[in-house]
């Protein structure tokens, strides 16, 4: 798919990673930040929106401690026509609960994620989606995400930041309770996490003062981790790629090294800890595949006592990117 490839000035370049790093955040606090005026913030904003280059905001929420468990499926085609991928796909995109489905070239073809309350729902799941499409897979894998990690997008700006704010999202630690009010208000932060209160009372329901109390407790809980962007990186002149490493003698210390190197390297913007085939994913966005080739070596070369493999693929299309 050909997408035309946007410029950007470094004040639109600065505003798109402060919403990245924090997408709630007021006009009034990133005009200060940039020493310009907040109607130039917003008319940027606005610009970067109708460009596509900003497709959405999302608050990013605790899956740990809202009990939801994620669970990953790759599928390697086997003698397949497009009709019947359109088919497949379409097929998956009608199950609600999904978060991301893509396809991609490489270790496998299609990739999707996909929220269940339990193992035994989405083995049922994964029986229908098997005893239909069967025949048109050659081979699959399956994950569980047991820890992870988004980053903002350092890349943008050309430069490093070793402190730059992690959104930890996924741990083992105990569900916290919440009642159906915090869930809508979850919700509505999860399609728009740049909503105001005032917004969010319309899309809920609820009055604006209780939006305001319910939204800063599950801020203080850690239940609402923080709010980013969706960004269309293809118009970044970029380019999205996922690592599947599988590790060996690997220990506590080696998996935060690990953590650290994604946490500090400006082109990486998700880090995975998973139990399934692999061990850990890292997601990528690169200007080139030689340079998704340079940090692909480096991790091979810096981690070479403990990385058994690691495989790549290229996400070609995208269907669906949501966080809830």
């Amino acid at each position: 798919m050909n997408t035309s490839i946007i410029k950007l000035d470094e004040k639109d370049k600065k505003i798109l990673l402060e919403l990245d790093t924090d997408a709630a955040q007021s006009l009034k606090k990133i005009a200060k930040k940039l020493r310009t005026t907040k109607e130039v913030i917003s008319y940027r904003i606005k610009q970067l929106e109708e460009k596509g280059i900003i497709t959405s905001y999302i608050g990013i929420y605790h899956m740990t401690k809202l009990g939801l468990t994620h669970y990953k499926m790759n599928i390697k085609f086997s003698h397949i026509t497009e009709e019947k991928k359109k088919e497949i796909i379409d097929y998956l995109l009608k199950e609600k609960r999904f978060l991301w489905l893509a396809l991609s070239e490489g270790e496998f073809d299609l990739m999707f994620a996909v929220h269940m309350p339990s193992i035994f729902e989405f083995e049922r799941f994964k029986d229908q989606l098997f005893s239909k499409f069967d025949s048109y897979f050659q081979r699959s894998s399956f994950a569980i995400m047991t820890e992870a990690e988004a980053y903002p997008r350092q890349y943008i700006l050309g430069t490093k930041n070793p402190a730059r704010r992690p959104f930890l999202f996924c741990e083992p630690v105990e569900r916290v309770p919440i009642d159906e009010d915090d869930w809508k208000i979850i919700t509505a932060l999860s399609m728009n996490g740049h909503a105001s209160s005032n917004e969010i009372a319309k899309m809920t329901g609820l009055t604006e003062r209780i939006v305001r109390y319910r939204k800063s407790l599950l801020e203080k809980k850690g239940l609402i981790v923080g709010y980013k962007l969706v960004i269309d990186y293809r118009k970044l002149g970029n380019m999205f790629f996922k690592c599947f490493i599988k590790l060996q003698n690997a220990n506590e210390k080696h998996l935060h090294s690990l953590r650290m190197y994604a946490r500090q390297h400006p082109n990486v913007v998700h880090w995975l800890r998973v139990l399934g085939e692999w061990d850990l994913e890292l997601e990528i966005e690169v200007p080139s595949v030689d340079k998704f080739y340079e940090i692909s070596n480096d991790l091979r070369n810096r981690f070479s006592g403990i990385i058994q493999t690691l495989n790549t693929v290229l996400v070609t299309e995208e269907h669906l990117t949501r966080h809830i």
